[in-house]
């Protein structure tokens, strides 16, 4: 069994190495005040609350941001229903290696977004590609394998819970001001 999830995970590298290679995009650092419009992808939790991310994002429309959430549930399927502005994907929209087929990519890439926070501690290649494929010139991850991914990445422990990796996001993200 451990021999194919090798493979799975080989193909699943191979996936998102590929999107990189190809992407086309300009990236830069943006001063946390002037976003207007970001992303946030996260791990959701099985229940489908979710609290943690739904209070994020009603302070960061507070703040006057527009906020879009998309969440990977470790499940066969969700059970809540697909908003504009908030969307889960489950096991039934990835492929054999756990990338997201093409039907959810496409509509994934359909909108752009000023900035894209990955906010999982946890190593999901569906998020890992998303983030690759997501239109954004500046995106904000824990810090990954692949060259390219995240302009702007936060080290931190594996044993780090989700909430600490946001705090310290907005920490740096509201600290460092952009060359003009």
């Amino acid at each position: 069994m451990a021999f194919l999830e090798n493979i799975k995970k080989y193909l699943a590298v191979k996936s998102i190495q590929k999107v990189l290679a190809n992407q086309d995009r300009e990236s830069q650092y943006l001063d946390f005040s002037t976003i207007k419009s970001l992303l946030i992808l996260f791990k959701s939790e099985e229940n489908e609350k979710n609290k943690f991310i739904r209070s994020i994002v009603n302070d960061l429309r507070n703040q006057g941001k527009k906020v879009t959430v998309w969440g990977y549930l470790d499940k066969k399927e969700t059970e809540t229903a697909v908003l504009p502005d908030f969307r889960l994907f489950s096991n039934s929209e990835l492929n054999f290696y756990k990338i997201p087929k093409p039907l959810l990519t496409e509509e994934f890439i359909q909108v752009e977004y000023d900035m894209v926070l990955q906010l999982s501690n946890s190593d999901i290649f569906a998020l890992d590609f998303l983030l690759a494929k997501a239109k954004s010139s500046f995106k904000v991850s824990k810090t990954k394998p692949y060259k390219g991914i995240s302009d702007f990445m936060i080290e931190v422990d594996q044993t780090t819970d989700d909430e600490f990796l946001y705090k310290q996001m907005m920490h740096y993200l509201n600290s460092i001001k952009a060359k003009k």
